[in-house]
């Protein structure tokens, strides 16, 4: 018995869309159902109303008045076979244009004279005219979205600064594998750098100003390690650590147990990115004076702040690592110990031969914290050098500074010192301090007058004739 099926008329003159996905399409005018709930422009729109075919006029006419008999049944029409499904997915084969006068409407120059194959017709040959789909109103140009599904699942403001996040996912996978490392160069203590590794990231991802100045360092670190990339890698490393310097502010302003562990780490990688933001550059290194380090040396007892504040916190705290001391070693170290020789001579130099009696104090206490620190650092650790450079600003009086800035000839004297044991450092393998030392001693040679002069001059000849230190 042969089944029975469900009355059903096919749509012949639906709109494009519905054809294309194969759907019955309700023929609403100037746009179906199904375009509007999907708010696309449908093809209806640009579509006049189809013509009454002769067949349908014939059957009207045939129509059997109230009352009368039914005509004869006419022939059915010949089967045709069922026309092969369109590729929605391939592009449209453009046919020339047929003879004959364009069809009338809106669309009826440009584009609208190119018939598309097998889309207008049922029979897959050209569209009758007046039902010509032009490319301005084929799918793919009058759907602005097309996966308008996906659209229902996006929230929030769109994404306009994709290349700076991706580029700031580098910067931090780079801090992790590498950077972290070259922050403190003893092999003797893997923990502190452990520490930058993993806790220090941690703290960072709950307070944004240390984020901001881990990527600004490893954007430096970067720029290091590709001259060829360095001013875009220095242009971020700076975006950075102006926002980072921002949100400190705010932090410091409000000095707390929970924010002071990052405070630290924050204040060490700003001294860190400033001296790098100089030593990656050239330009700029040759350009470097007693005032820049100067600059640099009023951070770190930015530094010496947090950590006099928080003092117990900090050793007992996540980042308690940093300051364990294992022990100094037993080798000679030739750089610190000419400069603790030299600057005890000076001690006895400026003792007897400064006449104001208060800057002679103050240039006295500063150089034996001087001494203190090396002696201290050379018995604690195996790498003293770099912990003389960021010890030293710490303990110093505030009163050494103002002197530094008018160029006094004992503090700039004492300052040489400093930048023996700064270039030993730089020496040791840290990247951040390149060019310092050398540029400064420059700048310090060329102001230095009288007996004072001697004491630049033995530190400028040191470090410009030590490619290496020990």
């Amino acid at each position: 018995m042969a089944r029975l099926r469900l009355g059903y008329t096919k749509s012949r003159t639906g709109c494009l869309r519905c054809k294309q996905r194969r759907v019955k399409c309700d023929e609403t005018r100037p746009s179906c159902k199904a375009c509007v709930r999907h708010g696309i422009e449908c093809s209806l729109s640009t579509q006049p109303p189809p013509a009454v075919s002769p067949a349908a006029t014939s059957a009207a006419a045939n129509t059997p008045p109230p009352g009368g008999s039914a005509p004869s049944p006419l022939p059915a029409p010949p089967r045709r076979s069922r026309p092969r499904p369109v590729n929605p997915c391939l592009k449209p084969k453009i046919e020339p244009p047929t003879p004959g006068p364009p069809p009338q409407g809106e669309h009826s120059g440009g584009f609208g004279v190119f018939g598309v194959s097998g889309v207008g017709s049922e029979a897959g040959g050209p569209s009758p005219a007046g039902s010509v789909p032009t490319l301005a109103n084929s799918p793919a140009t009058a759907t602005p979205d097309p996966f308008p599904y996906l659209t229902k699942l996006v929230t929030g403001p769109p994404e306009e600064d994709t290349a700076n996040w991706v580029f700031d996912l580098e910067l931090l996978h780079h801090f992790t594998i590498s950077t972290f490392n070259t922050l403190l160069i003893d092999p003797a203590r893997p923990e502190p750098s452990r520490m930058w590794q993993t806790e220090v990231p941690k703290q960072a991802f709950v307070h944004v100003f240390l984020l901001h100045q881990i990527l600004a360092v490893s954007s430096y670190h970067l720029a290091h390690l590709h001259p060829e990339s360095r001013h875009a890698y220095s242009l971020r490393a700076s975006q950075h650590q102006n926002a980072g310097i921002r949100r400190m502010r705010h932090a410091l302003s409000d000095l707390s147990p929970t924010n002071c562990h990052a405070l630290f780490a924050s204040s060490s990688l700003l001294f860190i990115g400033s001296l790098a933001a100089a030593s990656t550059n050239r330009e700029a290194i040759d350009a470097l004076t007693v005032d820049d380090l100067v600059d640099v040396l009023i951070l770190v007892k930015g530094v010496g702040t947090v950590l006099y504040s928080c003092q117990d916190l900090l050793r007992t705290g996540p980042l308690s690592d940093l300051f364990i001391q294992r022990g100094g070693s037993d080798e000679p170290n030739p750089a610190l110990d000419r400069v603790v020789l030299a600057v005890g001579d000076f001690l006895v130099e400026i003792a007897e031969t400064e006449a104001d009696d208060r800057v002679r104090a103050i240039i006295h206490a500063d150089a034996y914290r001087l001494v203190s620190v090396i002696r201290n650092s050379l018995v604690s650790t195996a790498g003293p050098e770099y912990r003389v450079v960021a010890a030293w600003p710490i303990h110093m009086s505030d009163d050494l500074i103002p002197l530094l800035r008018q160029r006094n000839q004992p503090a700039l004297a004492l300052l040489s010192y400093y930048c023996v044991v700064f270039h030993a450092a730089e020496m040791q393998g840290y990247w951040f301090m390149r060019g310092w030392a050398p540029a400064v001693i420059q700048d310090i040679a060329r102001t230095m007058t009288g007996p004072w002069k001697r004491h630049s001059a033995w530190a400028l000849g040191w470090i410009t004739g030590h490619a290496t230190m020990g």
